[in-house]
């Protein structure tokens, strides 16, 4: 009996079906959404001088393409689908239909990630935790993921539950394996490698940052303090694994600055949307309704009067 009492309650204090789920689904689903919008099919699916598709896996279309959610119909249907992509993201975002929804999440993200031409870190992401938020959602009994339900306790939320530490463990492996990985680069150890980054032909800053920025870091211990200061960020966030609830509170507006900065000197654009989604989970208590449903209706009713 006291057994039990211990497991319903382990249940209600992790209930992972609140808002907070929502916030981050609903941010990852934006950042695959918002880069479907912004570049043509050209761009996604880009040729080579040849005519050739870049994407090897695509050119020609390899076994694990052959259920690809944009070529499903053939590659001549890729902005058919897109579209139609776009309506499923808009819906993944709506909070409606949550676990059809999940399913299609995951589809799409996966598919892009093998298929398109303009891929980076943050689409792996994106697919990885779309995968890991099916179990979550399948066993989510609201109508929509904005919506607060009182807490209850069921044996399925042990489900939900085992899914929200898999994503935490996930974004805590990227944050140790970024951190980690860095230190057998030698201008990491030195400090000057973020130098070098913001100066790379491919990732570097924008033009207009370059000057001020290049003038700043001609100073050597600024340009030192910069590059440790983004090696202490991942360590910190990798031990945030551990850390307390109100810790990991406190931690996560910075954590949010500081890829928002990476938008800003390298952008890298679907990244931020895809960790900001997961940081959701791993820095804030899933638990603790938001309560953005409330606030965003507040702002609307003040918006209309």
């Amino acid at each position: 009996m006291r057994l039990n009492n211990k497991l319903k309650e382990f249940a209600i204090n992790n209930f992972p079906y609140t808002d907070v789920l929502g916030l981050s689904r609903s941010v990852i689903a934006l950042g695959t959404l918002l880069t479907l919008l912004t570049n043509t099919s050209s761009v996604l699916m880009q040729k080579m001088d040849t005519g050739e598709y870049l994407n090897p896996l695509i050119n020609p279309i390899a076994e694990i393409n052959k259920f690809n959610f944009f070529l499903l119909f053939g590659i001549e249907q890729f902005d058919l689908m897109r579209y139609l992509a776009i309506l499923l993201l808009l819906m993944v975002i709506s909070g409606y239909f949550i676990k059809v929804t999940s399913i299609f999440h995951w589809w799409i993200s996966i598919s892009f990630f093998l298929s398109s031409s303009v891929i980076d870190g943050g689409d792996q992401i994106a697919s990885i935790l779309s995968f890991l938020l099916i179990p979550i959602c399948l066993t989510d009994e609201r109508k929509n993921h904005w919506n607060y339900i009182k807490p209850y306790s069921k044996p399925k939320n042990i489900v939900g539950i085992v899914a929200v530490n898999l994503i935490r463990l996930q974004i805590a492996i990227i944050y140790f394996h970024a951190a980690i990985g860095k230190f057998d680069i030698p201008e990491w150890r030195n400090g000057t490698a973020i130098y070098y980054w913001f100066n790379h032909s491919f990732f570097g800053m924008p033009e207009y940052l370059a000057n001020p920025m290049n003038y700043i870091l001609s100073n050597k211990w600024i340009v030192s303090i910069l590059t440790y200061s983004v090696l202490i960020a991942e360590v910190i966030l990798f031990l945030c694994l551990t850390a307390s609830k109100k810790m990991r509170k406190y931690i996560f507006p910075f954590a949010v600055l500081f890829h928002f900065l990476i938008i800003i000197y390298h952008g890298i654009f679907s990244f931020f949307f895809s960790i900001v989604g997961g940081l959701i989970i791993y820095l804030l208590h899933i638990n603790s309704s938001l309560n953005l449903k409330k606030w965003f209706q507040k702002k609307l009713n003040i918006y209309i009067q």
